[in-house]
């Protein structure tokens, strides 16, 4: 078996896919072999209009499932005066569409309310509670990033006498579901809703208020929304299809302008306003600060600092979400310790289960990531109080752990989430049955394919790259999943010398390949394999090449992803 010493199996797409001819004859063979890598992110013809991300390939709302009739219902509330209250969500997805719309009707001059649900009292999704006080304020109900199978909540609301729209991507257990004054726009409800599907739904609400704002007449510049939209979408991890690259591309350069107060003021305090914000520094900075208000305490902040126009309000808010995500960071740490000693004293198989009465809900679904990537396996961790649990899922790319949840559905009083990520409530009394089926629904749906494997483009040598190479492929930015950075192989490097450092665990090697070229290449995290270097040995690593800046000069970089250690001859 090809193993790295970080213990991924190493699977080499070009051998198992190589890109046909017409498309090399079209792309040249680097892009056209990362293009057909990643070709179900494309439309089945790889044309042009589809892999580059410019607002002029957007592809156009009438083409979008169902939009133009929920956007003119929704525009006819409008035009009547009907009083709206936008039902949000916790998470950065429900933070960011609901202040989309928020900024979009204050844009507009239209009165309207937000709701965000507690994650401690309420949970996730539409509740009936909820949904009656919001009924004595409002005639129009739009919920965000929930409702899809609510069906139950959705015809009280109905009962009530308000007219609900639901904005939403997750997974529907009946997509043919449908009620007179319930509108349910997510594109997973259509079998011919192609990228659209990928969508966060911060980016369904962007499509929402562009016909809106035509069906209005209104002259709004849209464009200055992509911020909030990026946010959404990168936080979220939904796949980085054409669509969801035009958003993140041209949102991330809204960031940069600095133009709305709130993004100013978290940017200051995660350090990000020296050098121009990237896709990853709003995954792993901006999202978790955003996320720290609903974890543990309100999320309306997140959703505050957002919409607000007062300098003095967003420093305020920015500081109050700082002070939670330090907080956060401490309770995470923690729950991940506690949870990997348990975990160690167990036989773990094909998932990990693990629970304990005092976790904090809302880190769960950190520290079930945390697990994910540590042990490369399906995690489920569970906050249990007084008889019942609260628990969050996480998974590895070769399971899709919804249809694993629908397994153990009897089991559960309340489940919803994606292939990647989920969440349930359950009875603390059925965690032990709960734990069996789930590992068996686990074997089932993967089989003998091994979880922990690396995808690896295709094999390139380092002497191969120069700028302009590097330039090429960067055409399939920004990237992230299902479209991650491009890895390639290099074999046969000699280590001449390396050295250690300790900041960012960080190893600098220098290779010489079997032409006697010398290379330099760098290997973050590498700290943790430390013990299996040595000069004179030989290397194959999987890396990707990258154009770096030093005293406004441009220079090549290789950046280790995996290396597999031998001796020759």
């Amino acid at each position: 078996m090809n193993v790295g010493i970080g213990g991924y199996e190493w699977i080499i797409l070009e051998d198992i896919q190589k890109a046909p001819q017409y498309l090399i004859d079209k792309y040249g063979n680097l892009l056209a072999q990362l293009i057909y890598n990643r070709k179900d992110l494309f439309d089945k013809e790889f044309s042009e209009n589809y892999i580059e991300p410019t607002l002029q390939n957007i592809i156009h709302s009438s083409q979008f499932p169902s939009l133009e009739e929920i956007a003119f219902r929704l525009a006819e509330s409008i035009k009547k005066n009907k009083r709206i209250v936008i039902y949000g969500d916790y998470d950065a997805d429900g933070i960011t569409s609901t202040a989309l719309l928020m900024n979009f009707f204050k844009d507009i001059n239209y009165p309207a309310k937000f709701y965000i649900p507690s994650r401690f009292s309420e949970g996730y999704g539409l509740n009936k509670e909820a949904i009656k006080k919001i009924s004595e304020i409002a005639d129009t109900l739009i919920v965000v990033d929930s409702g899809t199978n609510a069906y139950d909540e959705l015809l009280y609301a109905k009962q009530l006498g308000m007219e609900v729209f639901i904005l939403d991507h997750h997974e529907p257990q009946n997509p043919d579901w449908k009620e007179e004054n319930i509108y349910i726009l997510n594109p997973k409800n259509h079998q011919n809703s192609g990228l659209f599907r990928h969508l966060a739904t911060v980016g369904i609400a962007f499509y929402v208020i562009a016909v809106l704002r035509r069906l209005l007449g209104k002259d709004i510049y849209l464009r200055k929304y992509l911020d909030i939209v990026a946010i959404g979408t990168v936080a979220d991890v939904v796949p980085l299809s054409l669509l969801n690259r035009i958003f993140v591309k041209y949102g991330i350069e809204e960031i940069n302008k600095k133009h709305r107060v709130g993004i100013k003021k978290l940017l200051e305090k995660a350090s990000l306003t020296k050098r121009d914000v990237k896709s990853s520094d709003i995954g792993f900075l901006l999202a978790p600060r955003l996320n720290a208000a609903g974890r543990l305490s309100d999320a309306r902040k997140s959703v505050k600092i957002l919409i607000t126009n007062d300098d003095i309000k967003a420093s305020n808010l920015a500081n109050e979400l700082e002070n939670l995500n330090r907080e956060r960071q401490n309770i995470t740490e923690r729950v991940s310790k506690e949870a990997i000693k348990i975990i160690e004293k167990e036989n773990i198989s094909n998932s990990i289960v693990v629970g304990k009465e005092d976790w904090h809900q809302g880190v769960i679904g950190i520290v079930a990531g945390k697990l994910t990537t540590k042990y490369k396996l399906p995690s489920v961790v569970l906050a249990i109080n007084n008889g019942k649990a609260v628990a969050s899922v996480r998974s590895v790319p070769k399971v899709n752990i919804y249809n694993a949840l629908n397994e153990c559905a009897d089991l559960l009083e309340r489940y919803g989430g994606h292939a990647l990520a989920a969440g349930f409530t359950i009875k603390s009394s059925n965690i032990p049955e709960f734990k069996e089926r789930f590992n068996q629904a686990i074997s089932k749906i993967s089989g003998n394919s091994p979880f922990i494997t690396k995808e690896i483009d295709m094999r390139i040598s380092l002497s191969f790259w120069n700028k302009e190479k590097i330039k090429q492929i960067e055409i399939l930015a920004p990237f992230g999943e299902k479209n991650p950075e491009p890895k390639f192989l290099a074999q046969n490097l000699k280590i001449e010398d390396y050295y250690l450092v300790e900041k960012g665990r960080l190893v600098v090697f220098t290779f010489r390949d079997i032409n006697n070229n010398r290379f330099t290449a760098k290997w973050w995290g590498g700290l943790d394999y430390s013990r299996y270097f040595a000069v004179g040995l030989y290397a194959d690593i999987v890396y990707t090449p990258t154009i770096s800046y030093w005293q406004e000069k441009e220079y090549i970089e290789f950046l280790i992803d995996d290396m597999k250690i031998y001796k020759k001859g």
